[in-house]
């Protein structure tokens, strides 16, 4: 009697979540060569990235969110490479085509990255960084810990304040959690970051490419521990000491990070902070809304360049 029960609850607990996991392959050259761009070696495995534009225009380095990997720039590359500059975007590490390495996913790990990264791709170029979402927190710890490599920044509706993830913080229980419900569910979720979500009717499709790499759940769980539960107010503050110059921008219909957030963090980056307000424009402004989002942001970079910063 015993035994069954042990079998039972053995094959309710493993089940659902082997029949709910996307992950078939492990990265490797073959799935790589369909990636746009090129790779590079860094210390936690070979990180997707993509330079494009003008080699002696200033530079942009572009830091996606939460899931969503680098495809989420495909509407801002060309007109910043048309306007002038140099564009890296790259893959954070557990998304896209980047390594997924079995470490802690917190906001180091991506700090470290975007250093890592800029060195062996741009050597010590000094560099504006853009960050969206989750983007937002990482390019705040990375100005904290270097500021001189920054020329300007732009924050795209930041993480801002710590989001209670509830069972997910559990090793155990949240493991099980996420890789039953959470993570299965990721890629139908991403609509809700639309605001039209009828026009983009490969947007599940599209994210759901990189669920199928070993590694992805680890990653996504991991940085929703180590990186969404945690409170990133105290490098913005750091951040509102430079004098560098900040463009906020923000949708009004912003379901993920809503509006109100927006008078927070312009107090946090203090002086030199420019907000901008889209109207009707939700999570993925910068997707949906491209034209008055690139034109916000050329026109930002164009006024720092003039000024020979």
């Amino acid at each position: 009697m015993i035994f069954w029960i042990v079998l039972i609850v053995f094959c309710c607990v493993w089940i659902p979540p082997a029949l709910r996991n996307k992950e078939r392959y492990k990265l490797n050259e073959v799935n790589r060569s369909e990636a746009p761009g090129q790779f590079v070696e860094l210390t936690h495995g070979a990180v997707h990235y993509e330079l494009t534009g003008n080699p002696d225009g200033p530079l942009v380095v572009l830091v996606h969110g939460f899931s969503a990997p680098s495809y989420m720039w495909d509407k801002n590359v060309p007109a910043l490479v048309e306007a002038g500059y140099r564009v890296l975007r790259f893959d954070l590490y557990g998304r896209g085509y980047s390594a997924r390495p079995s470490t802690k996913y917190d906001t180091q790990l991506f700090v470290d990255q975007i250093q890592s990264l800029t060195s062996k791709v741009v050597g010590e170029q000094p560099f504006h960084i853009v960050g969206l979402s989750m983007g937002g927190a990482i390019t705040s710890a990375f100005i904290s810990q270097f500021p001189s490599k920054i020329l300007s920044v732009i924050y795209l509706a930041p993480f801002n304040k710590p989001i209670d993830i509830g069972p997910l913080v559990n090793p155990i229980i949240g493991q099980w959690l996420g890789y039953t419900f959470f993570i299965p569910s990721l890629a139908k979720n991403q609509l809700n970051d639309l605001v039209q979500p009828e026009l983009q009717p490969d947007w599940v499709s599209k994210f759901e490419r990189q669920m199928q790499f070993k590694g992805f759940r680890r990653a996504i769980i991991s940085s929703g521990r180590h990186v969404i539960n945690k409170d990133p107010t105290l490098n913005y503050e750091q951040v509102g000491k430079f004098e560098i110059e900040k463009l906020l921008l923000w949708g009004t219909s912003d379901k993920v990070i809503t509006i109100d957030d927006a008078p927070r963090v312009q107090r946090l980056l203090g002086e030199h902070t420019n907000l901008v307000v889209l109207k009707d424009a939700g999570h993925v402004l910068q997707y949906e809304h491209y034209t008055e989002v690139n034109s916000a942001m050329i026109e930002h970079l164009n006024h720092v360049s003039s000024k020979g910063v």
